[in-house]
């Protein structure tokens, strides 16, 4: 297996010329991946292989996810590529067929078991509440754009505990799509709030 999914990478002691770091600003596009497909296309120059690392590569976009399905199922033998992200869940079923998971120390955004219980209790408050009653709820929060995707992060938590809060995965995916998206937080956490 030349492909991973992790959700850190720390760059090894390799050369530098050897490895290429795909690091976006809003999203990865097909352009970064021809750039990979370039780069691993050539011979190492200081090191036996070269390495490839996509930071957030939750931030790939559609049509290059299906650009670099190709190079995820038949790298060349002297590469590796590492796909970096705490969202896996954001990339499409074929690419994630094609890597292998790699365990990682614990992921900073997990959350310690008081703030996780706070969020059962908003979630529990949700849930009974009417719509009105959610969106005032929500609003008393103010979420920021980092606290929202940490909600949503605990929510996740939460749904993985107790399967019958399963329905609201799809909810709280298409809800971070959005926030990942840059749209209005307030918005985005409202839509979520009718939805429920």
């Amino acid at each position: 297996m030349h492909a991973f999914l992790t959700t850190s990478y720390q760059l090894p002691a390799v050369s530098l010329t050897d490895i290429l770091v795909i690091e976006p600003e809003l999203s990865i596009g097909i352009d970064q991946v021809r750039q990979v497909q370039h780069f691993l296309s050539r011979k190492p120059i200081q090191s036996d292989r070269n390495i490839v690392v996509i930071r957030q590569a939750h931030l790939l976009t559609l049509p290059a996810q299906h650009a670099l399905l190709k190079t995820l199922e038949e790298p060349p033998g002297n590469s590796q590529i590492y796909l970096v992200t705490d969202y896996p869940d954001q990339l499409l079923p074929t690419v994630l067929s094609r890597v292998q998971l790699i365990d990682s120390p614990a992921n900073p955004r997990q959350t310690d078991a008081k703030q996780l219980d706070k969020t059962q209790k908003l979630l529990g408050k949700l849930l009974a509440a009417p719509v009105a009653e959610r969106l005032k709820l929500m609003e008393a929060q103010a979420f920021t754009r980092d606290t929202a995707l940490l909600f949503l992060d605990q929510l996740e938590q939460l749904i993985h505990q107790d399967l019958s809060l399963a329905k609201l995965y799809p909810k709280m995916v298409a809800t971070r799509k959005f926030l990942k998206a840059n749209c209005n937080v307030k918005l985005t956490l409202d839509n979520l709030c009718l939805v429920l």
